[in-house]
């Protein structure tokens, strides 16, 4: 016969698991949660005073946690600053995502259509603290600026631009290349950098469909950068799926 486990037996996985191992991971548990609403409280404070007006001090008491949690877990308020700036790249357009619209092998003026749209989208979305703390970052750069921009923002443009460089036949030597990436960027930034809660003669762009404005927005630079293509005797290759100009 077989005898019964008495209530203060323990189960043979619950025995397998010493209290000093649930207790780490318990720990490592807590100390991701801790990080991660350090990194939600700072993105919104970061978002709304600056990179030059938010202060360590502040991001804890918004935390409610340690005065010294920045530096425990971040090093310092620029190494909480530049974990923002990474997930912002993240969050908004991944690296990830525009390499894989780069190296597929949809028409040009599709993959043009799918990196516009993308990123339209990600400036129509105010909800977050993302597209506000980028938008600040852009205005009153932070000293890590010219790191995310060579780390993040760099690998994104040299997808854009030899995407362009598809479209329009030109080689990466010729100095139109550049004018044709800023022309098709451009628009974009202004609408992410512009506080939409402020009138503008623009701000009823803010209240327009994603779609409709990236429709728009793609068939306007396509083209522009036909023209421009022509004018320097380059062969484009402005033609969609459905074999549209």
């Amino acid at each position: 016969m077989i005898a019964k486990n008495s209530s203060r037996s323990k189960s043979p996985q619950a025995a397998s698991v010493s209290p000093v191992v649930r207790s780490g991971r318990a720990s490592r548990s807590d100390g991701d949660a801790t990080v991660r609403h350090i990194i939600t409280q700072a993105g919104s404070l970061f978002a709304e005073r600056g990179y030059a007006d938010t202060t360590s001090k502040a991001i804890c008491e918004a935390a409610g946690v340690n005065m010294a949690a920045v530096n425990y877990h971040f090093g310092s308020r620029d190494g909480l600053y530049l974990v923002l700036l990474k997930e912002v790249h993240r969050e908004v357009m991944s690296l990830d995502f525009v390499r894989q619209i780069g190296h597929s092998a949809a028409p040009p003026s599709d993959k043009l259509y799918l990196l516009i749209e993308g990123l339209l989208r990600a400036t129509y979305d105010a909800k977050s603290w993302h597209i506000r703390l980028w938008a600040r970052e852009l205005l009153a750069p932070s000293p890590l600026l010219s790191q995310i921009m060579e780390e993040d923002t760099l690998p994104k443009f040299e997808v854009l631009r030899d995407v362009i460089m598809e479209l329009t036949g030109m080689p990466v030597a010729d100095p139109q290349l550049l004018r044709c990436v800023l022309s098709v960027i451009g628009p974009v930034i202004m609408l992410l950098i512009l506080d939409r809660r402020i009138a503008t003669p623009i701000q009823p762009l803010y209240s327009h469909n994603v779609e409709d404005m990236a429709r728009h927005m793609h068939t306007f630079t396509i083209a522009g950068l036909q023209a421009i293509a022509q004018q320097g005797g380059y062969a484009a290759d402005t033609k969609d799926k459905a074999g549209k100009g």
